[in-house]
């Protein structure tokens, strides 16, 4: 599997046949203006290379504790509009029901006050285990104590945070890496000239790093700049946010590019940019993997790309460590890992999906490293 994240400022390139143009200036293979060489676009372009291609290797547990018997387990999923927090927690529930847990999955409807009442309920119902399935922790202290009270473990996917605050362990993967993928894939696609419209749920710590890593990647092109940013909140999918980018772009019309931030944002916000003319002018980023943006990558309908992860794969990685606490077994650290936010993550993987690479859109992606059979023979299931 590919490494994490690379520096884009170090990253050595062969240039060889691949020469671009930067600002519609010809470059002279040195920095001048606003203008990039062939050399720091190649770097950009290298690093959109490697995010799309495949993942096959696998770098997880090569061995597992047998599985802990008749567990029952609470998923509370962010909420059932984000396509992401839905699939973690299928993966969660295949993979438990693989070692004969009980699964049960909660609808966080995007409120912290349901999540907590959704895990409370859990607590109370006696369950052995609670994940949150890209459900902030942080506005939870209440029912995370109380879990700690019981001696009920807790543990997060898709959220990129580090363990402590009551969650033992975040699956999940390197979204500094997906800031600075999408972020090269617009400084290459734009040639060194893109304009940014930087949008944000900050609910979603992933959300942060995506968001100051793309920004790193586009500041560090003379010639590209985000020239504005808007914050939102799961809530407002559906409620106006579509309407509200529309809007910002009619007021910046230099704008040439928009994070979506995650897919079922930039699906709301797709319709609306339409309906006003914006189909040519502006293309769109975003993360996550939807099967409905994954069909417009295919047709080049806006959305160019989308930054994925597996996450049943995240499911599988998580019900693979919460069944090591259950068995009073330490949990499995990615060797060599030193960002705290990746110790658990079992090599969860990436890929960037471009109309080239993106496949049947009807299917969300799957690493390529048959991940399911890997833990199947650990488990012995």
């Amino acid at each position: 599997m590919r490494s994490h994240r690379k520096n884009t400022a170090t990253i050595a390139v062969a240039v060889g046949a691949l020469v671009f143009t930067a600002c519609g200036t010809a470059s002279t293979g040195a920095s001048s203006g606003d203008a990039l060489n062939d050399a720091e676009l190649a770097s950009h372009q290298k690093v959109v290379d490697e995010a799309t291609a495949p993942v096959t290797e696998w770098d997880g547990p090569a061995s597992a504790p047998a599985p802990v018997k008749d567990k029952e387990i609470a998923v509370i999923e962010c909420a059932a509009v984000v396509s992401g927090c839905v699939r973690q927690a299928e993966g969660i529930k295949q993979a438990g029901e693989l070692l004969g847990w009980s699964v049960s999955v909660y609808d966080g409807k995007g409120d912290p006050v349901e999540w907590n009442r959704a895990a409370t309920q859990a607590i109370n119902s006696g369950v052995d285990a609670i994940i949150l399935a890209a459900a902030d922790p942080v506005p939870m202290k209440s029912s995370l104590d109380l879990a700690a009270e019981k001696g009920i473990p807790v543990g997060t996917t898709g959220v990129g945070i580090a363990a402590g605050g009551g969650v033992a362990f975040d699956v999940g993967a390197d979204y500094g890496y997906w800031g600075e993928a999408l972020g090269s894939w617009i400084v290459a696609d734009s040639r060194g000239s893109a304009k940014v419209l930087q949008t944000v749920d900050k609910e979603f710590a992933s959300q942060g790093d995506i968001q100051t890593e793309m920004n790193r990647v586009i500041d560090s092109c003379a010639g590209c700049e985000v020239v504005a940013t808007e914050q939102f909140v799961v809530t407002d999918i559906g409620n106006g946010l579509g309407q509200r980018i529309a809007n910002t772009l009619q007021r910046n019309p230099d704008i040439t590019y928009v994070n979506g931030a995650f897919d079922s944002a930039a699906a709301d916000m797709i319709p609306a940019m339409k309906a006003i003319g914006l189909g040519d002018r502006v293309k769109v980023v975003a993360s996550v993997g939807a099967t409905q943006n994954l069909g417009f990558v295919a047709s080049g309908d806006m959305q160019k790309v989308d930054v994925v992860q597996d996450d049943l794969y995240l499911g599988f990685a998580a019900v693979d460590q919460l069944n090591r606490l259950l068995a009073g077994q330490p949990l499995w650290k990615t060797p060599g890992e030193t960002n705290e936010k990746l110790l658990y993550a079992q090599g969860a993987p990436s890929k960037l999906l471009t109309e080239e690479n993106v496949g049947d859109p009807e299917k969300p992606w799957v690493a390529e490293n048959d991940y399911v059979a890997q833990y199947m023979k650990i488990w012995g299931v």
